[in-house]
């Protein structure tokens, strides 16, 4: 998916356009929320909580769709003091973000638009991640939300924290993590991220799979593909001579052989310029208390 900077290039100017006067924060918040089931993943896996590797990327999908992540804009909204308004700029910054994502090009990979009639991933597959527009929107993000910094601000849209707004809040934020429970079963059945392949261990061969930005690791004894699942398989084909993180479909020659079909080698790090947003939105937010503080 592109870095999170693209994203606050493309919708903060979309969303600056529709809303003269829209208080920034929650432009640029709207602009994370589908990532965040991604965040929570990376965090459940990086502390080696026990979760079931397969049903922690069903219970991930689900919450990132469209629908899962309006709920959490609708359990934000409600906490705000203007709650439609809000509901407006995250909705539709959730949407922007997901058709944004589809843009790129990626093989086993895409967002889930119309969940829960359909779990189908949808790509646009217009441009490939190394393409020089998203590094322009890169640098056009992070220059904008700097801009959005030093400019003077009006009136923030404040929060409104009485006890009925709460449990609105409340209610709306459990529907939201309660959301993929249901669903899980249909979600592994379109094979979405190659699940259900990958998880039929034993019905592997003779399946194709696409794979996103994954690591392939060349070795004496030959090539391997790390899946997402942390399992190493063997990689036969037209391979790189050297470790790599690449995106490719392939076929299972068996269990723990997959064929590589196509094969695509990433020479560029997204995580540096979403970690530069995360700092970015996090002082977006800062202003205006910071401003409010004596001095």
């Amino acid at each position: 998916m592109p870095n999170t900077l693209v994203h606050f290039a493309a919708q903060g100017a979309a969303s600056h356009g529709l809303w003269r006067r829209v208080d920034p924060r929650w432009v640029y918040l709207g602009c994370l929320l589908p990532d965040l089931p991604w965040i929570l993943r990376r965090a459940v896996v990086g502390l080696s909580l026990p979760a079931d590797t397969f049903d922690l990327r069903l219970y991930t999908m689900a919450l990132a769709s469209l629908a899962g992540t309006l709920l959490l804009c609708a359990a934000l909204a409600a906490v705000t003091v203007a709650p439609r308004l809000v509901f407006a700029v995250l909705g539709l910054n959730t949407l922007l973000h997901l058709l944004l994502d589809a843009t790129e090009l990626k093989w086993g990979n895409g967002v889930h638009l119309f969940a829960p009639f359909s779990w189908r991933m949808t790509g646009f597959d217009l441009l490939p991640g190394e393409s020089p527009v998203y590094l322009a929107l890169t640098f056009a993000g992070a220059l904008l939300v700097a801009v959005e910094i030093a400019r003077p601000r009006g009136a923030p849209t404040g929060l409104d924290l009485r006890p009925s707004r709460l449990a609105a809040a409340g209610a709306l934020l459990a529907a939201y993590f309660l959301f993929p429970l249901p669903f899980l079963g249909a979600v592994e059945a379109s094979d979405s991220y190659s699940v259900k392949t990958l998880r039929e261990v034993d019905a592997r061969a003779g399946r194709s799979v696409g794979l996103d930005r994954t690591a392939f690791l060349a070795t004496p004894a030959g090539g391997f593909v790390q899946l997402w699942t942390g399992e190493r398989v063997r990689a036969t084909g037209r391979l790189p001579s050297h470790d790599a993180t690449v995106s490719l479909h392939g076929t299972f020659l068996a269990p723990d052989v997959l064929r590589v079909d196509r094969l695509f080698e990433h020479r560029r790090d997204r995580d540096w310029p979403s970690y530069v947003a995360l700092v970015l939105l996090a002082l977006v937010w800062a202003r205006p208390i910071r401003r409010r503080a004596p001095a």
